[in-house]
């Protein structure tokens, strides 16, 4: 299994969170199991404890059921001893039904002396008892000792031996069952963990391969489609809802790729066959100028056409670059705050200059509301580049308006956008070219008629438009005319009466 992979990363995963929850689990597990050994191991402690208090209240009732003179006459018929023998006999009786063969007991007085002990209480053990269980006479006390390294649970109880003496019971009893059944279950955790995490482990391999089997059918699939047949999809397989949506997403991108391909490809023959033109006429008036000797008028009629046919193309050239940056450097643009009023006179002084050279009429057209506050329509905007949009337009209109006919620029404006329209009487563009004429190059039949141009003008004041947040409509007639609208987004502006 790769390791920079998901399925080895997800198995890790997966394994990982498994073995915190069953770490976690198996020390709540241990805790409880501990905290329910030890309270038994203790009410163990406490009911011997109460036993041997009733042994020794025995004494008490004996004592206390002796009249002086009773008292008097068992010591003299040695009756008294007997007694002790007698309770003797039961404290050993009752020794071994408690089953305390194996604890240790002492009782001691207020003063730490000891009163009884068990047979097995040595002097080791009343040491060890003197330094880990210390002496309490206000509460019981429960806690865990050591002798000679093995462990054992003591207990140090105070109670009142004939209502006026204090004593205390020490008891340890082995905890040897305990930790043992402890052990055993900390190695069966252990064993248990580690199979889990591997049968887990195995699994989570094997699911995550099968959850990742789609992906690397789409990543086969992708791997085998190149930029000759882009048009190939993914077909979406029964997979989940994640995976088809990838798939989705894939076949999209294929989509658009294979657009952008053709795009590419259109566009790259569409610049061939506009370089190639120019070319091509150089080439045929400079073969024509060489095939024999010319008057200079002819050579310089050559040179003529032959610099016109390098301005196009220069023009051209510089129409593609200034497109690119448009479409993929947005840093060429510097914005301003532009007062649409003023500036829109300043493109129509430009529009009515080119309309009278060709004998055309042109008209601005603004509300009384822009004519008293031309300041008050603001937009933001490059100032230079919204020029060439709108000359573009009105260059277009100019070419294709013969004449006679008439321009008009106007603004309308409705809440936060600004259409500013430029139309014509001009030829108009068929309809079925209409959703075209932006694309680079493109010619309506109206339009090769025309004088030539880079085709590439629409194409750029779009690119200009929605650089500035805008767009760009047209609507045309054949044999009516034409009218592109420029919408951009304002800042601020006065209601239109219109």
């Amino acid at each position: 299994m790769i390791r920079n992979s998901i399925r080895f990363k997800a198995s890790i995963l997966y394994t990982s969170v498994l073995f915190v929850i069953l770490v976690i689990f198996s020390g709540v597990l241990f805790s409880v199991t501990r905290y329910v050994l030890y309270q038994g191991l203790d009410d163990e402690l406490r009911l011997k404890s109460s036993e041997i208090v009733n042994i020794l209240k025995s004494y008490e009732k004996l004592s206390r059921s002796e009249t002086p003179h009773q008292h008097l006459l068992n010591k003299l018929l040695g009756i008294e001893d007997r007694a002790r023998l007698i309770v003797d006999d039961l404290w050993r009786s009752d020794m071994d039904a408690l089953n305390l063969k194996k604890d240790y007991i002492v009782i001691l007085d207020f003063q730490g002396r000891p009163i009884i002990r068990s047979q097995n209480f040595d002097a080791e053990t009343a040491r060890v008892f003197q330094e880990q269980l210390p002496l309490s006479v206000d509460f019981m006390v429960l806690k865990n000792i050591r002798k000679t390294g093995r462990p054992f649970r003591a207990l140090n109880l105070p109670f009142l031996y004939n209502s006026r003496n204090l004593l205390v019971i020490q008891i340890a009893t082995p905890m040897d069952a305990v930790i043992r059944m402890l052990n055993q279950l900390l190695y069966f955790i252990g064993i248990g963990i580690l199979v889990i995490l591997g049968i887990t482990s195995f699994m989570g391999g094997f699911f995550t391969r099968r959850i990742l089997r789609p992906v690397l059918n789409v990543t086969r699939i992708v791997d085998n489609i190149s930029h000759k047949d882009l048009n190939r999809r993914i077909p979406e397989m029964a997979a989940d809802a994640e995976m088809r949506q990838l798939i989705r997403s894939c076949n999209a991108m294929l989509e658009r790729l294979e657009k952008s391909f053709a795009h590419v490809n259109e566009f790259s023959s569409h610049v061939a066959h506009e370089l190639k033109t120019p070319l091509a006429i150089i080439r045929g008036e400079m073969e024509l100028a060489l095939s024999r000797t010319r008057e200079p008028a002819e050579y310089e009629q050559v040179l003529q056409v032959s610099l016109e046919e390098v301005n196009r193309l220069i023009r051209i050239i510089k129409d593609l670059l200034l497109l690119a940056r448009l479409d993929y450097n947005p840093d060429v643009f510097q914005f301003e705050k532009i007062h649409l009023t003023a500036f829109l006179e300043e493109i129509y002084e430009y529009t009515h200059i080119l309309a009278e050279q060709k004998g055309l009429f042109s008209e601005l057209r603004l509300s009384p509301a822009f004519q008293a506050s031309p300041n008050q329509s603001v937009i933001e905007g490059d100032k230079l580049h919204l020029r060439r949009l709108f000359l573009n337009l009105i260059n277009n209109a100019v070419k294709f308006t013969p004449k006679g006919g008439k321009i008009t620029v106007s603004l309308a404006v409705s809440g936060r956008s600004a259409e500013i329209r430029v139309a014509d009487t001009g030829v108009g563009i068929a309809e079925k070219d209409l959703n075209r004429i932006f694309d680079k190059f493109f010619r309506s039949g109206s339009q090769k008629q025309a004088e030539p141009g880079s085709g590439l003008g629409l194409s750029m004041a779009r690119s200009i438009a929605r650089a500035h947040q805008g767009d760009i409509t047209v609507h045309s007639r054949p044999g009516e005319g034409t009218v592109f609208g420029v919408i951009l987004p304002v800042i601020f502006s006065v209601p239109d009466n219109n």
